[in-house]
């Protein structure tokens, strides 16, 4: 089942265990807590990212079925026990494949992508079921020393549960099919002990025996209650708010009495600075300085950068659309002398991709002394796929990169901001940028992309929206690194670094 696709959930006093609790707990406990006793009416709309991932789940399982010749029985219901119901007669009539069916117990329920019949006793008769799961990402989490992906165990290792209750045989294995239509085994005795862990855990956290609060954190926002964790870390003034101290740190933090980011924020100036359990001296020096500078509001350059002298800055952004895997823009702002000019190299249509990023490199190709910037990896890793699937003047594909800085890394090594995200988004905002739009992002981006080529005339304005926000974007860019040479100039005259 698709990790945001949720089995549907029965009235009952008592809740129901399903896939989708597995799933939430390995990347938020407290976010099963909320999707069964907080109130509906504080979550967020569903984010773009959510958004992402249910539309990748079940491009990739069409294409899955398709790719791999699967023929198979759809269960189609219209209330869950009627579903239970056709799934049920399916197995015991034997089909070979089964899709989208469900499977319930009395305390739980769950809908497999597939189920595939096997040979074996069981109350069938002479077959009985093992569940195959159809993932657009990759089956391992290490492929090089075969290490499976746990979340995907886990799942196979309930439905395996639930197949037991229906068909009295509890399967050894379970299946994956990849993002690249490979099928890969998984022997869920393997998984026996942290199945059972968790299960444990989870059943802790909806029978309310185990105190569940928020931690902010990197995947909070593609979470739908990302407002209302927030706003209560916020209001609390929670030390989870402070970049990369997780739960584990603000437990022992919490154990030597400092509880707030105020309360942190104190031993800057204190000349009695305690220990606390899991958190070195510098650790702790450096979260000291971070709580220090979330109560400021203003950021902190911590050393000086250095940038150098060139005819021209490129600022430097592309655009992708992950569902079909293909970069539709590559924008540039260019400085020359303190005058900027904004580039779009824009691709109609999927169609157009090669000839976007020819006319890129045609640019750069006519340019000389430039430096180039970018903020993250990101831009660099697809470039490096694009140059596989259309290649291009390695001299020139070698010497952009050569002749470039990523800003994100500067940011993290040398500097300390008031926010527990460090996206340009939020980094930007602190130096008195301001985006068009009130929500800015790329998945946003390219779910207008999609729009505007589904119906070019009928959705011209999109194209320039994202223009405009990939525009922005580098704009930003450039207001972060004249900031970072602000401060690095002051630093100098000044002669004072922050200490260590």
């Amino acid at each position: 089942m698709s990790p945001t696709r949720k089995s549907p959930k029965p009235k009952s006093p008592t809740p129901i265990l399903t896939a989708t609790h597995i799933y939430n707990f390995l990347i938020c406990p407290h976010r099963i807590y909320l999707d069964e006793f907080a109130d509906p009416k504080l979550m967020d709309e569903e984010s773009d990212f959510e958004k992402l991932l249910w539309e990748r789940g079940m491009l990739h399982e069409e294409a899955a079925l398709e790719e791999l010749g699967l023929k198979a029985a759809t269960v189609e219901w219209t209330t869950f026990e009627e579903g239970a119901k056709e799934t049920l007669r399916l197995m015991k009539a034997g089909e070979k494949m089964i899709y989208q069916g469900l499977l319930s117990s009395p305390h739980m329920r769950g809908s497999p992508d597939l189920l595939k019949r096997v040979r074996g006793k069981s109350r069938l008769g002479s077959h009985y079921y093992v569940p195959l799961e159809l993932k657009s990402g990759s089956a391992y989490e290490n492929e090089d020393n075969g290490t499976l992906k746990l979340r995907y165990a886990l799942q196979l290792s309930f439905y395996a549960d639930l197949l037991e209750h229906v068909q009295g045989v509890r399967p050894t294995e379970g299946s994956v099919i990849d993002g690249d239509f490979r099928t890969v085994e998984f022997d869920l005795e393997d998984f026996r002990d942290d199945y059972k862990e968790i299960l444990s855990e989870i059943g802790a956290i909806l029978g309310k025996k185990t105190r569940s609060e928020p931690e902010i954190c990197g995947t909070c926002g593609g979470c739908h209650w990302r407002s209302h964790c927030i706003g209560w870390a916020k209001q609390v003034d929670d030390l989870t708010l402070i970049r990369y101290l997780n739960g584990t740190k603000r437990d022992a933090l919490r154990g030597g009495g400092i509880r707030t980011i105020a309360e942190l924020a104190a031993l800057e100036t204190s000349n009695d600075v305690p220990s606390f359990e899991g958190i070195s001296a510098g650790k702790l020096r450096h979260f000291v300085r971070r709580a220090a500078v979330m109560k400021s509001g203003k950021p902190l350059l911590v050393r000086p950068v250095e940038f150098p002298a060139v005819a021209v800055e490129l600022f430097f952004d592309i655009e992708t659309e992950p569902l079909e895997g293909i970069c539709y823009l590559y924008g540039v702002v260019e400085r020359r002398r303190g005058k900027q000019r904004y580039l779009g190299f824009f691709a109609d249509s999927p169609e157009d991709e090669k000839k976007a990023w020819k006319e890129f490199w045609k640019y750069l190709s006519g340019l000389s002394d430039y430096h180039m910037y970018h903020y993250s990896s990101y831009e660099k890793t697809e470039l490096a796929k694009l140059a596989e699937k259309y290649p291009c003047n390695k001299r020139l594909f070698e010497e952009f990169f050569e002749n470039s800085t990523d800003l994100y890394r500067q940011v993290d090594r040398h500097t300390e901001w008031p926010s527990h995200s460090y996206s340009i988004k939020w980094v930007s905002k602190f130096l008195g940028f301001r985006y068009s739009d009130a929500e800015p992002g790329g998945l946003k981006a390219a779910r207008w992309y999609m729009a505007y080529v589904a119906d070019p005339s009928a959705n011209a304005t999109l194209k320039e929206k994202i223009l405009e926000y990939n525009k922005e974007d580098c704009e930003a860019m450039i207001v972060l690194k004249d900031w970072l040479e602000k401060e690095s100039a002051k630093i100098r005259r000044q002669g004072k670094l922050v200490l260590e």
